[in-house]
């Protein structure tokens, strides 16, 4: 990638800078854990901006489709990640300490870094998008696997069925 991988916040935001361009899944060391197929690639677009009261924030917006492990069928299953986030910059502790973060919807806001990693970031975001137990959408798992998962163990109630005969 030939973006360089540190931003200035405030500078990016003050000027409504943008960066965006295409990254390697593969190149997401902590991401790559989760996914059973790093290949596959991330398209990613940060703006930057100055909002209301002349707040300063940077803007994500993620997209890509990663290979995960269906834990309804235990096969690979393609899921879409769409991300849309925002953080709030502040210059100094005094100003972020000032701010009423809930009632002026700055929930996600942090303190102003010269040398802010946004790959780092996009990292950050991906992994809080994954979903705790992914599985095919549109139940789309492949019928036979669903089937020989189900018939290997027999019903329980089947079993208790049984015992409540003999007894």
């Amino acid at each position: 990638m030939s973006e360089q991988a540190v931003i200035d916040c405030l500078a990016f935001a003050q000027d409504a800078r943008v960066l965006e361009g295409v990254a390697a899944l593969q190149d997401f060391t902590r991401l790559r854990d989760a996914l059973t197929n790093p290949a596959g690639a991330l398209r990613y677009r940060i703006t930057g901006g100055v909002g209301h009261m002349r707040r300063r924030f940077l803007k994500l917006e993620l997209q890509a489709d990663l290979e995960l492990q269906c834990q309804r069928c235990l096969q690979d299953c393609t899921w879409p990640l769409v991300v849309k986030a925002q953080i709030w910059l502040a210059r100094h502790e005094d100003e972020l300490a000032a701010w009423d973060r809930e009632a002026d919807g700055l929930e996600d806001a942090m303190l102003a870094d010269e040398q802010f990693d946004w790959m780092e970031w996009i990292e950050e975001e991906m992994l809080l998008a994954l979903p705790t137990a992914p599985i095919h959408l549109d139940n789309a798992c492949p019928a036979s696997i669903i089937g020989a998962v189900s018939s290997k163990r027999p019903n329980p109630f089947a079993v208790l069925a049984a015992l409540k005969q003999k007894n």
